[in-house]
């Protein structure tokens, strides 16, 4: 037969702000780490896109018309 008696549930357990503080302090390096990561990620990326020769920026040098004859 089934107890008469009810179940104490979450007895014995700490208060929800301190496993959330507790939680923060925990991920608080993975997050700085990817916030970092993402960041280089970014700054280099962007390096890549300055760097890419635009077309026709090459076409507008002097003497580039001059034929050499051997």
């Amino acid at each position: 037969m089934a107890s008469n008696k009810p179940k104490q549930l979450n007895k014995g357990k700490s208060d929800l702000p301190e496993t959330h503080h507790y939680n923060f302090e925990v991920m608080k390096p993975f997050i700085k780490f990817g916030a970092m990561a993402m960041g280089a990620i970014g700054h280099t990326l962007i390096a890549i896109v300055k760097n890419i020769p635009k077309p026709h920026h090459d076409d507008d040098k002097p003497g580039k018309d001059k034929i050499i004859k051997l």
